[in-house]
């Protein structure tokens, strides 16, 4: 009987260890696992750039898409005021967005080449007007008319890709974009807006945001806009690649 008691006695402590131990590997997972709320918060916190990087959403750098021409502006009105340093400081901001705009070049070399070549062009600018070596503004309007230009050719190619991509929003933006820097290069570059490029431009600006409203496009209609608007551009840049007359 005594044996018998011994037994249960033993059976009965392993069984509390058991349970006591399983009770404390619980303890042990659910203190490992992250709460709720902070799990929701890792999840939504942004990525961390590399060291020396930063970070920026399309979303958040579409809405820049003026800001070149208003450091450009600023580094006209600079200029003509002779003060140099003050002008050099604007080009090379607004050379600061088009790298940025490199970074989400569209698929392929021409559009990448198009910005680095701006960007090569807008750092020699910054440099001669520092130097003294630039005394007409023209110069200046020539530089962004050719900057503005390659932006305009980058958003347009984003914009059919995005579209290809079937991401009709960033599509919108990107037209919208594309047809803003169109009428940029033109003002800097004093070509006339014809009625057919002023058509163009202002189907591409609307389409565009109808497409980031997400209503009222039809896929024909998007199609056409955005054929419209790449002409105007080709024919944009080759009337400030030909010789003055």
């Amino acid at each position: 009987m005594r044996r018998m008691i011994f037994v249960l006695a033993l059976i009965s402590i392993s069984i509390v260890c058991f349970i006591n131990g399983a009770s404390a590997q619980e303890k042990k997972a659910e203190a490992a696992k992250p709460a709720p709320e902070k799990a929701a918060q890792a999840k939504d916190a942004p990525a961390k750039a590399p060291a020396g990087k930063v970070l920026v959403e399309e979303e958040i750098l579409i809405g820049f898409v003026d800001e070149p021409n208003s450091h450009f502006g600023l580094a006209r009105d600079n200029f003509l005021k002779k003060d140099y340093a003050a002008s050099a400081a604007e080009i090379r901001k607004g050379a600061g967005y088009v790298k940025l705009e490199m970074s989400r070049a569209a698929s392929g070399a021409e559009a990448e080449r198009a910005l680095s070549d701006a960007v090569a062009q807008l750092a020699k600018l910054a440099d001669d007007i520092e130097k003294g070596a630039v005394t007409s503004v023209d110069k200046l309007n020539t530089a962004f008319a050719g900057v503005e230009q390659a932006l305009a050719f980058h958003h347009e190619l984003k914009a059919k890709e995005y579209w290809a991509a079937e991401e009709q929003k960033k599509a919108g933006q990107d037209l919208k974009a594309a047809s803003k820097h169109l009428e940029n290069a033109m003002k800097y570059a004093n070509e006339k807006v014809e009625t057919g490029t002023e058509a163009a431009i202002k189907d591409a600006r609307d389409i565009g945001q109808k497409l980031v409203e997400g209503t009222g496009w039809a896929a024909d209609k998007v199609g056409k806009a955005m054929q419209d608007l790449g002409k105007k551009i080709e024919e944009t840049g080759k009337k400030m690649m030909a010789p003055k007359k």
